[in-house]
């Protein structure tokens, strides 16, 4: 009877360490696999913004034009509030801008080559951050 007894406490203990193990082991994937899933979603890159613009033909004009108080109006309504952003328009496709936050800044680009009256040739780079 001292034999089942102690089989018995065996058995008790040996259960008791298999739950603890068991917490163990799903409080290890909890911390590890799920902060990796939401940093995935965190970091979306935003919808492209000229893209959208591309087929209007007044933000065309007025990139033609070199109008940029139409350029920054028209990207400013059709880009979302939580962004800030810097537009550059330039003949040069390797221009660079300066002035860009230290932070992760997006950026869209487009190629317009004119009309029939006006045969210039502009890249347009929207340069796009999360405000701070």
């Amino acid at each position: 009877m001292v034999n089942n007894r102690l089989s018995a406490n065996k058995q008790g203990v040996f259960r008791t360490i298999e739950a603890f193990i068991a917490i163990f082991i799903t409080f290890i994937f909890l911390t590890i696999f799920i902060p990796q899933q939401r940093e995935q979603a965190a970091f979306q890159t935003p919808a492209n913004v000229l893209a959208a613009l591309r087929g209007n033909d007044n933000f065309r004009n007025c990139i033609i034009q070199q109008n940029f108080t139409c350029i920054n109006q028209t990207v400013d309504r059709n880009l979302e509030d939580k962004y800030e952003f810097k537009v550059n328009l330039s003949e040069n496709p390797n221009a660079a801008i300066s002035g860009l936050p230290a932070t992760r800044v997006y950026a869209n680009s487009m190629f317009v080559a004119g009309n029939t009256t006006n045969s210039t040739r502009l890249v347009v780079r929207l340069y796009f951050w999360t405000k701070s």
